[in-house]
């Protein structure tokens, strides 16, 4: 996206926009002088509101992975506690399962 020079033309150039169509990309034409100076401030407050709601999602997950990190830690001191009950309560861990242990 952004201004071009051809050979012959405005020193300034012409303001062309490339637009991807099924799988090629095709480029859009919105002028020169003013024309292509709106064109051009337009799309510019575009892309800033895109990378602000980009930044603003980036936060909320960073926000999100603190929390898994915190729940996955928490899960891990359950564990902890959970298998020290068990052991002190008479059973054992045998093949991933918690069985009781036989008495006799």
């Amino acid at each position: 996206m952004g201004w071009e020079r051809r050979q012959q033309g405005p020193k300034l150039g012409y303001f062309y926009t490339s637009v991807r169509v099924g799988d090629r990309v095709k480029k859009v034409y919105f002028g020169r002088g003013q024309a292509g100076h709106e064109a051009a401030a337009e799309l510019e407050l575009r892309r800033k509101g895109r990378l602000e709601a980009k930044t603003l999602l980036q936060d909320a997950r960073d926000g999100a992975d603190e929390a898994d990190q915190l729940a996955n830690e928490l899960r891990e001191w359950a564990e902890v506690l959970l298998g020290t009950w068990l052991i002190v309560t008479g059973h054992r861990k045998r093949r991933g399962q918690w069985r009781r242990t036989s008495c006799g």
